[in-house]
């Protein structure tokens, strides 16, 4: 048997202890979504409805508005830490990638397959964004949230199916939507809980698409290297300078071959037809020689001339 002391002993600590229960009864019923350290308790989204007809029901709705306020007041920076935590836990459940370090999960069709496994669990996604609007939230909301923004992106593993994203939060280009004369952005990032698995109407039937509330969409679109652009122009210019400076020194040069050409034939020409008088005049010489009378026969040719002459008349 015990002691009187011992009951005593045990009495007290009893009574120690029991305001330390209420007072933790007391937390819990104040706030019964109380955070973890780095992301909230996935049990919190034990009860609510995938592929339920009408979206978020009016049983979720208290847990879908805790959440959203919950990650905004929560460091983005903490919840990619806890996005990646929650990716290796992933990994080292799976053994090919357990083993296999250097691959890629396939993490939309894992949430996709898998929805029990990833319910409550920060996630990060990044995409394309084919499809942002905006509305006002609930008035019925405790926090303050006055617009929500969803999206509708594609990851690069997610073929056709997309991911819907809501939150509170968009760059300032996204405000109104998608920029005017742009039906996709590509390059968005979203880390937030996966929160259920959303039933919608397409054109053919209904489908189902991960629903994940998130503080903010962040977009990074690629920069335009102006310093880039312009040095391209100068060397597209400068290439075509010369280029056309090439072309002009070879036609250049082509007509100046053929004004020589044209002068050496020209010279060529006038050297033949000097030879060829040339010649002709010495052929002429020489076949044709003057042959001068000799000196002793002037006489008899004048003697000849006097017995042409005719003869005397008969009256002599």
């Amino acid at each position: 048997m015990l002691s009187s002391r011992r009951i005593r002993t045990l009495v007290g600590l009893v009574s120690l202890l029991a305001p330390l229960t209420l007072l933790a009864d007391e937390k819990t019923s104040e706030d019964p979504f109380k955070p973890f350290p780095e992301q909230l308790q996935p049990s919190l989204f034990n009860e609510v409805q995938d592929k339920a007809l009408g979206g978020v029901l009016d049983d979720e709705e208290t847990l879908y508005y805790y959440v959203l306020n919950h990650l905004q007041e929560t460091s983005l920076q903490d919840q990619k830490q806890a996005a990646e935590f929650n990716l290796q836990n992933r990994r080292s459940e799976l053994k090919t990638f357990r083993e296999h370090p250097e691959l890629k999960l396939p993490l939309f069709p894992d949430i996709f397959k898998n929805m029990k496994r990833w319910k409550g669990r920060l996630v990060t996604l990044t995409g394309r964004v084919r499809k942002l609007v905006h509305y006002p939230a609930s008035e019925d909301n405790k926090f303050g949230i006055k617009t929500l923004y969803e999206a509708w992106m594609f990851t690069d593993d997610s073929q056709q199916n997309p991911v819907v994203v809501i939150c509170t939060e968009v760059p300032p280009a996204l405000k109104n939507g998608l920029p005017e004369g742009t039906d996709v952005i590509d390059h968005v990032t979203v880390t937030g809980y996966v929160f259920k698995m959303y039933l919608y109407s397409a054109q053919d039937t209904s489908r189902i698409a991960p629903l994940i509330l998130a503080q903010r969409l962040e977009w990074t679109p690629p920069k335009t290297d102006e310093t880039g652009g312009q040095l391209f122009v100068v060397i597209l210019g400068t290439t075509f300078i010369l280029l056309m400076a090439g072309v002009g020194f070879m036609l250049w040069r082509n007509n100046q071959r053929d004004k020589e050409f044209r002068e050496k034939r020209l010279q060529t020409s006038q050297g033949e037809v000097s030879f060829d008088q040339l010649s002709s005049a010495t052929t002429s010489a020489e076949t044709t020689p003057q042959i001068k009378p000799p000196a002793n026969e002037t006489g008899s040719a004048r003697d000849s001339k006097s017995d042409s002459s005719p003869p005397d008349s008969p009256r002599s």
